[in-house]
């Protein structure tokens, strides 16, 4: 018997339009996207660069900004993660290295006052992706 498949990056989803379409109903425009982006790695890339695109646009960074990113990671990646049936380890890892950006976050901004002019937000969204390969490298 063949077992179906997993729809765990749904949650990351919805939450994710949730907070976007709190801040701004236009950004329901994404949601055929986002969709497309959970079946489909490389509609997930686009799906990345337009939620950035919209961050970027409309100014909105610090903590709303990263957990919009996380969560948009979260979806692209739990949809691959979904359609190779991987186990919850794989689910942990990438939960866990996702998670690992808001500490990071919080210690890049109380350090920000003291180290040279540093974007927070693109400093702790860049170490999201660093440490999230490297986890990904590791486990493969």
């Amino acid at each position: 018997m063949k077992v179906g498949r997993n729809l765990y990056s749904l949650l990351p989803l919805a939450l994710l339009f949730v907070l976007l379409g709190m801040e701004d109903a236009r950004t329901l425009l994404l949601i055929p996207l986002g969709l497309m982006a959970v079946q489909w790695y490389f509609t997930g890339m686009l799906f990345l660069l337009a939620t950035a695109g919209f961050l970027i646009y409309t100014w909105r960074g610090g903590l709303y900004g990263l957990t919009v990113m996380a969560l948009s990671v979260l979806a692209v990646e739990m949809g691959y993660l979904d359609r190779e049936r991987a186990p919850g380890e794989h689910y942990l890892v990438l939960l866990s290295a996702v998670a690992m950006s808001f500490p990071t976050y919080l210690l890049m901004k109380t350090l920000s006052p003291v180290l040279p002019r540093l974007e927070v937000t693109a400093l702790a969204a860049l170490l999201l992706v660093v440490l999230y390969s490297f986890t990904r490298f590791v486990a493969s």
